[in-house]
Parts: C-alpha cells; sequence; structure tokens
C-alpha cells in the first residue's frame, strides 16, 4: 500500500543498520512526573519487619520548586537495551539531544565500537 511506504521504509532501515554493525534507536519523551513525596498507586518492597515510613502529600499540586520530572528514553532493539535520562527543566529538542550524547558516551560507543553511522527513529508525538 501507499500509505505504508514511509513504515517499510523505516522497518527495512531498522533492520539494515544493526546487520552492518551500526546502530539503530528509537527516542521517546514519557508524561511528565511530578517530583516529591506524591501519591503513587505502584508498590515497593521491603523486607519483612523493615518497613519505610513513608509520607505523602494530600493532593497531587506540581511543587513549584521541585516541578516535573522529565523522562527522556532511547531504546536500541538490536541488543535490546534501553537508556532513561530525567531531566527537572524543559522538555525541549536540546535535552532530548543530550540524552542522546549521554546514551553514546556511556553505552552506545562501547556497544558500536566502529560505528560510523547512527538511525533514530522517534515518536511524532
Amino acid at each position: 500500500m501507499v500509505g505504508d511506504a514511509q513504515f517499510h521504509y523505516i522497518n527495512r532501515q531498522c533492520q539494515e543498520f544493526p546487520a552492518r554493525g551500526q546502530p539503530a534507536i528509537s527516542v521517546d519523551s514519557k508524561k511528565k512526573e511530578l517530583v516529591g513525596d506524591f501519591k503513587n498507586g505502584g508498590r515497593e518492597w521491603h523486607r519483612q519487619g523493615e518497613p519505610r515510613p513513608v509520607g505523602v502529600r494530600g493532593h497531587d499540586f506540581e511543587d513549584k520548586e521541585l516541578g516535573k520530572a522529565l523522562p527522556n528514553g532511547r531504546y536500541d532493539p538490536g541488543r535490546n537495551e534501553g537508556w532513561v535520562s530525567v531531566g527537572i527543566d524543559h522538555d525541549t529538542a536540546e535535552f532530548a539531544v543530550a540524552s542522546i550524547r549521554q546514551w553514546w558516551a556511556r553505552m552506545g560507543s562501547a556497544a558500536y565500537p566502529k560505528a560510523e553511522e547512527l538511525l533514530i527513529t522517534a515518536d511524532a508525538g
């Protein structure tokens, strides 16, 4: 189908890059999260008899001093590995690029020492 052509092209690229030893990563920003002692629907496990006291605010209003956490992740499907950077300033293209640089410096360059190219796919949201 004509409408699927771009997705077929991206899929081919995502297969060809790793086949040539070149990295192909997917990047995405996630929902901003409040920073602080807010109610969280998740679970935290501790050893029996060693509970951790938890103080939680009654309402989830943003703490202007702490702001929000901005998760920005990248996933390497060829190695089935991920990397998440969390910022607290602004969700910008500059932050996204800095996050990719951190991934490359700390993880990508070791995984792909002979890389000459990098394929980056991004969520359009």
